[in-house]
């Protein structure tokens, strides 16, 4: 090939590159070294003829011409010239040429003149030769020492790219440039970059996946000029990248350690030029530095992970004693460094196979390696090694951690590509050190978790089933607190109501449950999660809280809600202990609270009790006497602890009767006042252990005593009673029988009105007996009807006529017009008139006056009052009562229970009331009240 320069018309012009075979005449003088002559040039008509451009290479037969010079329209052919050759030594290095449009325009002294020159020109060309080696070694020269110096203050792969790919885009004119190399993992990565543009990474990817990076290793170790691009290299990341750019000059150099090519260099032009020798010679030169950078950077990058590890592990040993979730995140993030991941998380296992503590750095895709891995149930089959994968375009890792035979974790790493880096060795030594620390923290949390548990049970001791309102809240507040973490309540049912109990005096949340049972049954059955989901839902507990029923014989006393927050094991294991604790406690409070409604029953029973009642120890020593017994001795019974009781016997004037009962039971009599009071000692078995105690009772009897008294006496009261009616009517029909036929008709009927008012007397007697016995029953209902006063009180009078004769004139009475009627039986209101006037009339000789007056609406009040000597002071307290004083004769029926009869007719038949308005020396007044008839 040839190029130049010529000069014509005054101008420079620059004469592109030309094959010397296609010229003619300087053709001739290349291959002979010798000058050529032509006066006359034989083609300039035939170049004439033809279209002519100008400053492009027109070839002719057996000549080329350059159509140069000013412009003009006639292209001008040369028709003269003269070629000779210029030597350095024994070689053409230049040709040397005089041209002219005229023919015969040149001779042998131009031809001698050029020759003379040519020896000047071969020096020149010879000193610019050495100057142009001399810049561009200085030029490679000074790219070496860039590169050196851009290759020693790289840091890691992507700054030395940055440093290549700046030398060789400075130096080469290279547009794009692409550093790949063979990493640690066997994989093919690198950088490309573009000028004046910062590097970008490629791969990591398999040889397989790099053909053209293959196909460049396979070349050998020389730097490969004019690389031509294959069909398969466009499937490959460099392939794509260099031939995508539609480059005019590819160049591969080679980087080799121990002559094995372990990485290259790929310049590339897209410019239209191309790479010199003197390119391609600086390369070659500068990938050894390159080689030997890229070993030390990954000297370095093992010293430092060397050095991360032994930090890692150093790291891993000082989590001993930590929190699980700090060390799980430690883990974590140490991983992801280590693995060179994206993303990573750390699970840790309890003893069931269970996740208790995750936690991530990096790539939250991380969380999906345990089920991408197939280990996301809890009942997994633990992998032996590591596993890895592909998925969603990740590649991913999941490194088994195991402590001796259990799986007590896993860590998940992602990559941002689809490749699958397996992990290094170290990964597995940081394995086995994880698992370490994770198991350490377990046992931590564990021992913590029973210290609490502990604690908690102490606490739980410490407090008093005898306060159960403090007992309740306190309980409360040491579930929350042992259970701080998990945010831990307890719901006491109360009242058919869940009640959480509140530490800082706010109102305590309630929730109504109207069957416990139910409800208890709802949700401890097979199916009671739904159950316990909805509850959980009304107590406002979060989605990952659970609760515990607490039964207290078999029945919900409360409901013990925790979250499932980290190690939920270990949070359920305490939650159960606390439960457990908290239906002790419970059962005490139930226990306690039924004996305090025992003891407050027993001694309501005791302090009310018509009975005394004094407890005795071992020793003879009274330890309790209830109120009775100080009422009963008149001494108080709170002095009586500590003695013993024939002490207080003494001191009460209280002395054995003679004649004792052969059962056991003691009469003591007293005199100030008079008394007689029964004691009936009962042995009190102890228990386990301990001695026997004596209960006493004392009664006193001395009401019981007077009343038998009363009764024997009315019982022979009655007994004479009947006996004189019942012998006089006997005697007297005896003697009517007897004496029939002597006695007159005056006689007779003297002798028949005796028997018939013995009679009277003793039916009196019988009638007034059964109303008495009616009424005391308390079970007397009453058949009320309309009673005219005035009619009653005409019947009454005529039937003490019988008894009282003449006297019963002497009977006043005295009733208002207009009076209503009486509404009431009539044979009761008959009976109570007739008690009261007979009364009057037995113990006075006076008038007796009978009133009656309407007092209120619906009540009439009846007044009896005589003209006696009055009833005695003493008698008036009881003169209605079943004791109380007798008639002056017993031959006409006087047994003192008229009056009586009187009250219980008043009161229990008639709902009114009778009482002794006045009773002194001018006589005695009684009045009672008996239910009117209103017409409405």
């Amino acid at each position: 090939m040839a190029e130049g320069y010529q000069y014509v018309g005054g101008v420079e012009e620059i004469v592109p590159p030309v094959p010397l075979a296609v010229t003619g005449p300087s053709r001739e003088a290349y291959e002979t070294g010798k000058p050529v002559l032509v006066r006359k040039s034989p083609w300039a008509r035939s170049f004439e003829g033809k279209e002519l451009e100008r400053e492009v290479w027109t070839v002719g037969q057996g000549a080329a011409i350059f159509v140069s010079g000013p412009p003009s329209d006639q292209r001008r052919v040369s028709r003269s010239f003269v070629w000779v050759p210029v030597l350095s030594g024994d070689q053409i290095t230049a040709m040397l040429s005089l041209q002219s449009y005229t023919e015969g325009a040149f001779d042998d002294w131009h031809v001698n003149l050029l020759h003379d020159v040519a020896a000047h020109v071969s020096l020149a060309l010879a000193n610019a030769d050495h100057f142009a080696q001399a810049q561009t070694e200085r030029a490679r020269l000074e790219a070496l020492h860039l590169l050196d110096m851009g290759v020693a203050s790289a840091s890691d792969e992507r700054q030395l790219a940055e440093a290549v790919f700046s030398v060789v885009s400075d130096y080469l004119g290279s547009t794009h440039t692409v550093l790949a190399y063979v990493d640690v993992a066997g994989m093919v990565a690198g950088f490309t970059g573009q000028r004046a543009e910062r590097a970008a990474p490629i791969g990591p990817v398999a040889i397989d996946g790099a053909p053209f990076f293959r196909r460049m290793i396979e070349g050998g170790t020389a730097v490969i000029d004019v690389v031509a691009d294959d069909p398969t290299d466009l499937a490959g990341p460099i392939g794509s990248y260099v031939f995508s750019h539609a480059p005019s000059h590819v160049v591969w150099a080679p980087i080799t350690q121990d002559d094995r090519v372990v990485a290259g260099v790929v310049a590339m032009r897209n410019d239209g030029g191309r790479f010199q020798a003197t390119h391609l010679k600086l390369l070659e030169t500068a990938m050894p530095v390159v080689g030997i950078a890229l070993r030390t950077m990954r000297l370095h990058h093992a010293n430092q992970l060397a050095l991360a590890q032994s930090v890692r592990i150093q790291e891993l040993a000082a989590l001993a004693g930590h929190e699980l979730m700090s060390v799980v995140a430690n883990i974590a993030d140490q991983a992801r460094t280590m693995l060179e991941a994206g993303g990573s998380v750390c699970w840790a296992f309890d003893t069931e196979g269970r996740v208790t503590a995750t936690r991530g750095s990096g790539d939250a895709v991380a969380e999906e390696v345990l089920g991408w891995a197939g280990l996301s149930s809890d009942d997994r089959v633990a992998p032996a090694g590591i596993v890895s994968g592909k998925a969603h375009d990740y590649a991913w890792n999941l490194v088994p951690l195991w402590y001796g035979d259990r799986l007590v974790g896993a860590i998940g790493a992602v990559h941002a590509s689809a490749l699958v880096a397996e992990p290094s060795s170290a990964a597995l030594d940081f394995a086995r050190h994880a698992a370490v620390a994770i198991e350490n923290a377990r046992l931590v949390a564990e021992t913590r978790g029973r210290i609490r548990t502990l604690e908690a049970v102490a606490a739980f001791t410490d407090l008093t089933p005898t306060e159960p309102d403090r007992a309740r809240s306190e309980m409360a507040r040491l579930v929350s607190r042992a259970l701080a973490g998990s945010q831990g309540e307890l719901w006491l049912l109360e009242d058919g109501e869940l009640v959480r109990r509140s530490d800082n005096g706010d109102p305590s949340p309630r929730v109504p449950v109207t069957d416990s049972a139910g409800l208890l049954r709802a949700l401890t059955s097979s199916a009671g999660a739904r159950r316990m989901r909805a509850l959980l839902d009304l107590l406002g507990s979060p989605q990952d809280a659970f609760a515990i029923p607490v039964q207290v014989e078999g029945r919900l006393a409360a409901l013990l809600v925790a979250r499932m927050t980290a190690g939920p094991a270990e949070t359920r294991r305490l939650a159960g202990v606390l439960a457990g604790q908290a239906a002790v406690l419970l059962g005490q409070l139930e226990l306690v609270d039924a004996l305090d409604r025992e003891r407050r029953m027993m001694n309501a029973i005791l302090r009310h009790s018509p009975v005394g009642v004094m407890l005795e120890d071992a020793g003879g020593r009274i330890v309790y006497a209830n109120p009775e017994i100080e009422s009963i001795y008149s001494l108080q019974a709170a002095d009586m602890p500590g003695r013993k009781p024939e002490e207080v016997f003494a001191a009460a004037g209280a002395t054995p009767a003679e004649d004792a009962d052969a059962e056991g039971t003691i009469e003591l009599r007293m005199k100030d006042p008079d008394r007689t009071v029964h004691v009936r000692r009962v042995v009190i078995p102890g228990l386990e252990g301990e001695p026997a105690g004596v209960l006493t009772l004392h009664e006193d009897v001395t009401a019981q005593r007077q009343a038998l008294e009363a009764k024997d006496l009315m019982l022979r009261a009655i007994g004479h009673e009947v006996r004189s009616p019942a012998a006089a009517m006997k005697n007297t029909l005896a003697g009517i029988m007897q004496w029939e036929e002597t006695i007159d008709a005056n006689g007779r009927r003297s002798l028949l009105q005796e028997a018939y008012e013995s009679s009277d007397r003793l039916l009196s007697l019988v009638e007034s007996q059964l109303i008495i016995a009616k009424l005391e029953t308390k079970h007397f209902e009453p058949t009320p009807e309309p009673v005219d006063l005035a009619s009653a009180l005409a019947g009454v009078v005529g039937v003490l006529n019988h008894r009282y004769a003449e006297r019963t004139s002497a009977v006043e009475v005295n009733l208002p017009d207009g009076l209503p009627q009486a509404f009431c039986e009539p044979a009761h209101l008959g009976q109570v008139l007739t008690n009261l006037i007979g009364n009057a009339l037995e113990y006075t000789s006076g008038a007796v006056q009978v009133e009656a007056r309407q007092v209120q609406r619906g009540w009439l009040e009846i007044t009896v009052a005589d003209n006696g000597q009055g009833l005695p002071a003493g008698t008036l307290d009881t003169v209605f009562e079943k004791t109380g004083p007798a008639g002056r004769s017993r031959s006409q029926g006087g047994l003192g229970l008229g009056l009586y009869l009187c009250r219980l007719v008043v009161e229990r038949s008639f709902g009114g009331r009778i009482w002794v308005a006045a009773s002194d020396k001018r006589g005695t007044t009684f009045r009672f009240t008996v239910p009117a008839r209103i017409r409405t």
